[in-house]
Formats: structure tokens, C-alpha cells, sequence
């Protein structure tokens, strides 16, 4: 759930309308779109061929800082600066630094242990209840995000955003295990015995 509540939802479906609503020019604003998709696509093509090396805990507790960063960053500048080339630029740097953080990790993180962390006996049930719960968070993120914004404006948004970001990378820290390298065998094995932290897969 923490990958929908990270703010990428946000960033992909409603950037151009926040960037236009700022009084960027909307051919800028879906241009800025478009470079956003692109990073998406690259990033998540990065994460997938370093992440057996890095592994998958360490490198969304690399990334997911950097998320965080981006989000406050762009809530700092939407509360505290005036409309100008320099705070487009100031804008476009933190949305897309924004997107190679969160694409390259914690996306990648939690689609790929949904499908491992289940049983044999009911891992179709498990991803399909997995997929539904992100899709369904997606969901509620995109019906409530602009009441959102207009309730508390842009900046305090992204702020609430960064704050997931913030408490997936603590729930990661203390309760999400390192499944690279290990067989499904030896995943199902610790979670029949109840063995399901950290410390439990590092041996």
C-alpha cells in the first residue's frame, strides 16, 4: 500500500493540472509530464538490473529518502516562492528527482515481494488481494487528492505525501525482510514458522 501512498499517483495523474493551476504554461506543464513518464520507464528499467545486486530492502532504504527529500522540497517551494523561470526549473528538478527515487525502489519493492512473500497453498488469492489493495489505494488517491489540495493547498499535499514516504521507510526498516537470493521454499519456511523480520533472513 505504501507504494500508492507514496505520492506517485499524485505526481503521474495530476502534475500537469498542479503545474497549470501554478500558472505554468500547459504546453510546459505536459511536456513536464512527459519527461516524468520517461524517467518513470528509465528508472524502474535501473532498478531491475541492480537490485539482485543491491537487494531489495537496501535499495528502497536508499531511495525512499531521497523521495522524501523531493516531496518536502516541492512543498517547501509551492508554500514560500513566487511564479518565475527559476522556480519552473526549481519544480521540474524535484518532480523528476522525486520520480527516479521512487521508481527505482520502492515501486520496484513492492510489486516484486508481493508475488514472493505469499504461500504456495494461496499465492494466487494472496497477489490477486495484493494487487487489488494497490489498485484500490490508487483508486482513493485519485478520487481525494484534489479536494486535498484545494482543502489544504499544494505544498502541505506534498508534505502529507512526504510523510508516508517517511513512515514506509521506517515500516521497511523494522519489519521488512531481504527476500533476494531466497527460494520461495525458504520464504514460506519462515513465514510457517512465524519468522518474518529482518534479523530472521540475515542469518
Amino acid at each position: 500500500m505504501f507504494t500508492q501512498l507514496s505520492g506517485i499517483e499524485m505526481i503521474i495523474y495530476y502534475a500537469p493540472t498542479i503545474l497549470t493551476d501554478d500558472g505554468v504554461y500547459r504546453s510546459v506543464a505536459l511536456l513536464v509530464s512527459v519527461m516524468l513518464g520517461a524517467t518513470y520507464v528509465i528508472a524502474q528499467l535501473v532498478g531491475l538490473a541492480i537490485i539482485d545486486r543491491v537487494g531489495r530492502r537496501r535499495l528502497t532504504l536508499i531511495m525512499v529518502p531521497g523521495a522524501a527529500i523531493s516531496l518536502f522540497a516541492l512543498g517547501l517551494i509551492f508554500v514560500t516562492a513566487d511564479s518565475g523561470r527559476d522556480v519552473i526549473a526549481y519544480i521540474m528538478i524535484s518532480l523528476i528527482a522525486f520520480m527516479v527515487f521512487n521508481a527505482g525502489g520502492l515501486q520496484l519493492m513492492g510489486w516484486l515481494t508481493g508475488s514472493e512473500t505469499y504461500p504456495l497453498a494461496v499465492r494466487p488469492e494472496g497477489t490477486a488481494v495484493h494487487s487489488a489493495t494497490l489498485w484500490g489505494t490508487n483508486l482513493l488517491i485519485t478520487l481525494t487528492l484534489l479536494s486535498l489540495i484545494n482543502a489544504i493547498g499544494v505544498g502541505p499535499s506534498m508534505w502529507l505525501y512526504a510523510l508516508f514516504n517517511v513512515a514506509a521507510w521506517i515500516f521497511v526498516f523494522f519489519r521488512m525482510p531481504d527476500l533476494t537470493g531466497k527460494s520461495l521454499e525458504e520464504i514460506e519456511k519462515n513465514l510457517a514458522e512465524g519468522k518474518f523480520r529482518p534479523s530472521d533472513f540475515a542469518r
